[in-house]
């Protein structure tokens, strides 16, 4: 793609370039011709003047590839007088070949009694010659001007020679920048192609486990024709719990499909902050509960938060899974929310395995886990993160990762613009958080603390 994109804009530029010389070389050269024939005629008009008649002048010519015997009235333009009988009466030069190649076309003139003009080459020189008729008194005969084009047609030849190599030269590098620009150009759909076939494998990966693991159990449960559904419990529980698994996936999968069609539609509205989140507490404390893992929570009251509700409860959700998944029994997980300089902070701590420091930056990818075995007995999908930053990013907020190995991990979330206002109701003070969504880039300020 990258070799036909250069070659089409090649192909177009070396046209345009083309086009431009052709045009520059036919304006040049007809200017010339033009300008040329109106000298010759004026030229021959002062010389119908006999009374006027131009001095004789033999200067040596200025310019080379100029015969020697041509003996200059001017740099460019002679004449040749004659009477009507072809007899030259006057001349500016003493070329007899020149004489005699335009003698048939003075005596031509004179019978049709109409100007022409004739090119005749001599000795690899061309000559433009004029000639008209003329009548003056008793004196009739023909003018012939003529001039020696070696000059101009040498003016024209560089002239197009410098066209034609600058034109190469503009084409040349004009396909060594357009090799460059349509790499440039190639690399979001080189990225995007990456992107995609990563995106194929990891779900066929992702998928495929679980549906062998479904399909190994049920296959164990209907190989025992003789018992009954209580007996083969375990394997159809095994079977049911890789289906949610893979429901979880799916749905994970649609979000980001979405996320990157640009379908997903904000709602800003404003909603107690305060409240949702005390909400997700009664909703995971069972969570906790049965993993034997002590939860506590810390969350500043009426604080009103102006942005999509269903996808900061999505946000802080996927947090508080992943300290449930990665936090052994007997181990604590903490949510708190507050204001901190002007802005809303909330954390998620838990004191599960850690992540490493060369994990840290890559935890927010797509399908990215840092114990994958781990994960998928936990089934996780590895998109949760990657979600989760989506929507902080969407809302201009910042996550930040304290985490050390072995000992647990705290990501916060920060959200700017805080203002506060007054309660019509109640005369308090309440903070307001105000979430603003743009096309912002898919990258999220992580901050790392090591301890």
């Amino acid at each position: 793609m990258r070799m036909r994109l250069n070659i089409y804009y090649t192909l177009m530029l070396v046209l345009f370039i083309s086009l431009f010389v052709g045009i520059a070389y036919f304006n040049v050269h007809y200017t010339n011709k033009m300008t040329t024939d109106r000298d010759l005629k004026v030229k021959a008009a002062l010389v119908r003047d006999l009374n006027i008649l131009p001095e004789y002048d033999d200067r040596p010519p200025r310019k080379g590839n100029i015969p020697a015997d041509e003996e200059y009235i001017d740099a460019l333009f002679k004449y040749i007088l004659r009477d009507e009988n072809m007899d030259i009466t006057q001349s500016t030069i003493q070329n007899q070949a020149i004489f005699q190649e335009s003698q048939e076309f003075a005596l031509q003139t004179w019978l049709d009694q109409e100007e022409r003009w004739d090119i005749i080459s001599l000795q690899g020189i061309d000559y433009r010659i004029f000639s008209t008729p003329f009548h003056d008194n008793e004196e009739n005969g023909v003018v012939q001007t003529y001039c020696n084009l070696t000059m101009i047609n040498n003016f024209i030849s560089k002239f197009t020679n410098l066209l034609i190599a600058t034109g190469v030269a503009s084409i040349v590098v004009a396909a060594l920048l357009g090799w460059w620009l349509a790499g440039r150009a190639m690399m979001p759909v080189r990225h995007a192609w990456h992107r995609q076939r990563e995106f194929i494998a990891d779900v066929s990966h992702e998928l495929r486990t679980p549906l062998t693991v479904v399909q190994s159990n049920l296959d164990v449960a209907l190989a025992d024709k003789d018992g009954s559904i209580k007996d083969n419990i375990d394997w159809l529980q095994n079977a049911y719990s890789e289906t949610e698994n893979m429901g979880k996936l799916i749905n994970n999968l649609l979000f980001i499909a979405r996320i990157d069609a640009r379908e997903i539609q904000f709602k800003h509205d404003e909603f107690n902050l305060s409240d949702l989140l005390t909400q997700l507490v009664s909703r995971f404390e069972p969570l906790f509960r049965s993993k034997n893992l002590i939860f506590t929570s810390a969350i500043a009251p009426k604080v009103i938060m102006h942005s999509d509700e269903v996808l900061v409860r999505q946000m802080v959700s996927i947090f508080l899974d992943n300290a449930s998944k990665y936090t052994p029994a007997g181990g604590t997980v903490s949510l708190k929310m507050g204001m901190i300089q002007n802005a809303i902070e909330i954390s998620v701590t838990d004191s599960g395995i850690g992540i490493d420091n060369s994990e840290k930056e890559k935890i927010f990818r797509r399908f990215y886990r840092v114990d994958k075995t781990r994960s998928r007995k936990q089934g996780g999908t590895g998109l949760g993160l990657a979600i989760a930053a989506w929507i902080a990013s969407e809302h201009r907020g910042q996550i930040q990762v304290f985490s050390k190995l072995g000992e647990g991990s705290a990501f916060k979330v920060h959200f700017p613009n805080l203002t506060t206002s007054n309660d019509p109701k109640t005369g308090n003070k309440i903070n307001r958080i105000h979430g603003k969504t743009g096309e912002l880039s898919y990258a999220i300020k992580k901050k790392v603390e090591i301890s």
